[in-house]
């Protein structure tokens, strides 16, 4: 069964949240690295028989950030995972990636819709720039889902979508559930700069929960760092680098919220430097996620779409 997995109403609540995103302190930006992938052209004819060798199951349709600056092309990976409440195990199976236009992602998602393996096929992002490797990614419908090439990180429950499974990982050590009710903020940190650490987590009335911590260095040149104040190449630097991030903790705010009493609201906490005010490359990224926003609401009208 095929879910459709983007909604007005998850179009307009993910935008709100990230249009109000309060601050938790007291390009052009630059390229990113670019190596070609394999195109539909090359990959896409064996995609049907990848997933037939894979067999029944749940599948990951996701995509990559700023492949190719100068082209259409987007980053594309189709998985199959493995989702399971009694297993920390993830393992996703990467039946392909390649880089697709729009008119080939549609393709690719009519080839998915009509197959008999995929029981069912969430969209969502991994956190790559350009072709670099994937650390972290999200998922989308049934459940909320973030995970990386490890395992499971955090899991919405199927059945009770108030209940959060966070599995055993590095800065969680021990796997245990919370209750959505139970969650106060969201936040997202970073090191001081040149802000090579990023941090995800939340906070509920007993615990602070970090869901992911790790060093993302960015591209940026000895003399911008020695300036008092960060230039604008840094600050574009900067946001390229975080938009996956900050992106993932609004999504887990809409998780949250999505079940709970008419207009609930939960607090998203960024730095201030990842703020349209004090940034002005988030500026264009949030009136650029408002377009795409609304280009993918009136898409999904007609189904799927990742």
């Amino acid at each position: 069964m095929l879910h459709r997995v983007l909604t007005k109403r998850r179009c307009l609540k993910i935008s709100s949240i990230l249009m109000r995103c309060t601050s938790n302190d007291v390009a052009s930006a630059s390229d990113a690295k670019y190596i070609p992938l394999p195109t539909f052209a090359e990959v896409g004819n064996g995609v049907v028989e990848k997933i037939k060798a894979a067999g029944l199951g749940h599948y990951a349709h996701v995509t990559g950030q700023y492949y190719d600056h100068d082209s259409t092309l987007t980053r594309n990976l189709v998985m199959k995972v493995n989702d399971s409440k009694d297993s920390d195990e993830f393992e996703p199976q990467v039946i392909m990636d390649a880089a697709l236009s729009n008119s080939e992602m549609k393709i690719l998602t009519n080839i998915l819709v009509d197959s008999a393996e995929c029981r069912y096929v969430s969209s969502g992002e991994i956190d790559c720039v350009g072709s670099d490797d994937w650390k972290y990614g999200y998922l989308l419908s049934p459940n909320f889902v973030l995970f990386s090439p490890d395992g499971l990180i955090l899991r919405q429950d199927n059945q009770n979508r108030e209940l959060l499974y966070l599995h055993s990982r590095p800065c969680n050590p021990v796997g245990h559930k919370v209750w959505m009710k139970d969650i106060e903020n969201v936040y997202v940190n970073l090191s001081p700069r040149p802000w090579t650490t990023q941090t995800l987590g939340f906070r509920t009335l007993s615990d602070k929960v970090t869901l992911i911590e790790h060093d993302r260095p960015l591209d940026v040149s000895e003399e911008d760092l020695d300036k008092v104040e960060p230039t604008h190449d840094e600050l574009g630097e900067l946001m390229l680098h975080t938009e996956w991030i900050v992106k993932t903790a609004a999504q887990l705010v809409f998780a949250a919220t999505s079940n709970r009493f008419k207009n609930a609201k939960i607090p998203l906490y960024v730095p201030r430097v990842l703020q349209a005010e004090v940034n002005p490359w988030v500026e264009l990224r949030n009136s650029l996620w408002e377009n795409q926003l609304a280009d993918k609401l009136e898409r999904s009208r007609s189904g799927y779409i990742p």
